[in-house]
């Protein structure tokens, strides 16, 4: 009887750990937002940018490409989502009635920093960010390591 429980806890241990695992890898966001806050961006361009697109739920967060219009540093306008034939289509979400000014009804009012916008609101309460890929920073360069020197 112990041998069973014992197998039963080793084996609920291994699930929970999976589903750990996996759920921590499946978070799009969190690995664009670590990825950019280590290595910063370089200033956003005006014009038409190539991004990553953040929509997220909860823990849960799905990534896709995308593209902005950008001017004065601010979003401007997205484009939409970039399909897998390269052809850019409308989001089929739309933004929170806040980000929208009679006066200048294109502009969503989101500043970029460091290469990513700040969080928007979806009009069904989703978390939406936005990467600028092509504006981050190169890795940093390593030191290179001595070999043993047992190896001379």
């Amino acid at each position: 009887m112990k041998k069973i429980f014992q197998l039963l806890l080793v084996t609920s241990l291994l699930v929970i750990g999976t589903t750990i695992k996996a759920n921590a890898q499946s978070n799009c966001y969190d690995e664009y937002y670590k990825l950019f806050i280590d290595r910063g961006a370089t200033a956003v361009p005006d014009g038409t940018q190539d991004v990553v697109i953040t929509i997220r739920e909860g823990s849960k967060s799905d990534c896709y490409m995308g593209k902005v219009q950008v001017k004065d540093n601010q979003i401007i306008a997205v484009e939409g989502l970039v399909l897998t034939d390269g052809t850019v289509k409308k989001m089929g979400m739309k933004l929170s009635p806040k980000y929208t000014d009679p006066n200048k009804p294109a502009i969503l009012y989101t500043d970029i920093i460091d290469g990513m916008s700040t969080t928007l609101l979806s009009d069904d309460n989703r978390l939406v960010n936005i990467f600028f890929i092509k504006q981050l920073s190169a890795k940093t360069k390593a030191y290179k390591k001595a070999p043993p020197a047992s190896s001379f």
